[in-house]
């Protein structure tokens, strides 16, 4: 009776390529022909790493084993079964119990102590390649050579130097998702956005918030990328596999990561990424239902007030009031609260004070009589024609896709073109109708900038209250507003003196004039 033979072959993304599972067959037929073996079945794994057995083809193989469909396996070698010695004993047990033999074109038929000895050898093997390939991809780093895909970034044809450079279409998205965040939006509402206006995510399909957010403990996401400073690094994490479910298990390893400045790889300036990762300090500090709470704000000056005894956070401590958190925990002996509507009407009073300085009037002023000459000057009208020109354009591209359909062309070879028409069509309707709302308005007379400015502050409480707008509004004072310290005083109003620090780079230097000191640490008013 011939010996009826599976074979099995595999190959590891990275180190072989897809012919090696025909030359691993190949020799199996040799092997099979020359000791009159017959193969009833094949077995294959594609781009599968053998330390792990969670693998399509290696699981169809032991349950062929177990319903007695074979009676021997040939691969070429253990390590082509598993790079372990768990592993490799295990899938030797099963075989043996189902009275199937081992067989590898390398090390011939197979017992317990050379499956042992092998599957140790194929486990240390795998382990000094794992180091040998880290080791070289940071001596890689070292020279400015990187490996893997980031966003904003392609490769670069160079023999010396760095093989990178920016895709200066996609750093401008890497610039809007910090921007959008350090100003306080949630990097759930920048993936909306971003969905929104038909921008593709870094792999392609849809943005998620976890994408930009990133895991903190391993470094990763939008936000936490290092290159975007221009300083990439190397063996930040490495991944296991846990031995009962199979899953992948990645671990931080700080200790064995390096990094390299490469100065030409910037995106982001360094104001605006302490700005991005103090936020994402301050959000991973909060419990677990606070830090939800400051992706999406319910109260407008949450995480914003101070305890200026104890240093800790003023929180809302029923449905009107704030108080000392650490006065909660009796760390603190500040148990005076404050209701929400006292402090807030304290704060917008404040701002519209400092709002109406002379300084930022003359601002305002400037900037709308800059935009009223641009409407003068006839441009607009250019810009018209040119839009007006372009949209057509697309038009009749369009127009002649959906004609050639009609003939009887196939829609698929049209399909990516239509599609990009589409959107390059809706943008220029959109700017289009933007320049005619601007040419409206400039045949009508223009209020004053000052008018314009007063009947803007006149609004300003009603505005930053309204609660469909809280968690922009919340972001936009977060800039403006670095904390509002509490301080108990019997003589204050409601019991507490208020002072509130101001971002000086948020106003134009000495726009408080006497109300409190400018400073490195900013702009101090009393409200």
């Amino acid at each position: 009776m011939t010996t009826r033979v599976a074979v099995y072959v595999r190959y590891s993304s990275g180190l072989q390529k897809p012919t090696s599972i025909e030359d691993q067959i190949a020799m199996a037929e040799i092997v099979c022909k020359q000791n009159g073996w017959t193969i009833v079945e094949t077995f294959i794994d594609m781009e599968k790493t053998g330390r792990n057995t969670n693998r399509a083809g290696y699981q169809a193989m032991k349950a062929a084993a177990q319903s007695r469909r074979f009676d021997m396996v040939v691969t070429e070698s253990m390590s082509r079964l598993n790079r372990n010695v768990r592993d490799s004993i295990d899938i030797y047990t099963v075989l043996s119990f189902q009275d199937v033999s081992l067989y590898t074109i390398e090390e011939k038929h197979q017992d317990f102590l050379r499956v042992l000895f092998l599957g140790y050898g194929s486990q240390t093997q795998s382990e000094k390649i794992g180091e040998a390939t880290l080791r070289g991809m940071k001596g890689a780093l070292k020279r400015k050579r990187l490996h893997g895909k980031a966003f904003g970034y392609r490769k670069r044809k160079a023999e010396h130097g760095c093989n990178r450079e920016i895709v200066e279409e996609q750093a401008a998205v890497v610039r809007r998702i910090f921007k959008a965040f350090a100003s306080g939006q949630s990097a759930t509402a920048i993936a909306e956005s971003l969905n929104a206006d038909r921008i593709p995510a870094p792999k392609g399909g849809s943005w998620e918030g976890s994408t930009i957010r990133g895991n903190p403990a391993r470094g990763e996401g939008i936000l936490r990328n290092r290159l975007y400073i221009g300083i990439p690094g190397m063996g930040r994490t490495k991944h296991t596999y846990n031995p009962e479910t199979f899953q992948k298990r990645i671990k931080p390893t700080p200790d064995q990561m390096v990094e390299e400045d490469i100065p030409e790889l910037r995106i982001i300036d360094q104001p605006l990424w302490d700005a991005v990762q103090a936020e994402l300090a301050r959000r991973a500090a909060a419990s677990p239902k606070a830090a939800r709470a400051a992706r999406r704000k319910t109260y407008l000056l949450s995480g914003l007030l101070t305890c200026g005894c104890c240093g800790g956070s003023y929180i809302t401590v029923n449905k009107t009031s704030y108080g000392c958190r650490e006065a909660r925990r009796k760390g603190c002996s500040n148990k005076v609260l404050i209701s929400r509507k006292r402090i807030e009407t304290r704060v917008f009073a404040a701002l519209d004070q400092a709002f109406r300085s002379p300084e930022l009037i003359a601002q305002f002023e400037a900037a709308m009589e800059s935009e009223r000459k641009a409407l003068a000057d006839g441009s607009l009208d250019t810009e018209r024609a040119r839009l007006g020109a372009a949209l057509k354009k697309a038009e009749q591209g369009k127009t002649n896709i959906l004609n050639a359909i009609a003939e009887g062309a196939p829609y698929a070879t049209f399909k990516e073109k239509a599609e990009a028409l589409e959107v390059e069509i809706a943008q220029l309707t959109q700017r289009v109708s933007d320049i005619d709302t601007q040419i409206e308005n400039s045949s009508q007379v223009m209020e004053s900038g000052a008018a314009v400015y007063e009947r803007v502050l006149s609004q300003l409480t009603q505005l930053l209250s309204d609660r469909d707008f809280v968690e922009e509004a919340h972001g936009y004072l977060a800039v403006l507003i670095r904390k509002i310290v509490l301080m108990p005083d019997e003589t204050a109003e409601h019991g507490l003196r208020a002072t509130m620090e101001l971002s000086s780079e948020a106003l134009l230097p000495g726009v408080m004039g006497d109300q409190g000191a400018g400073s490195k640490s900013g702009t101090k008013v009393v409200c």
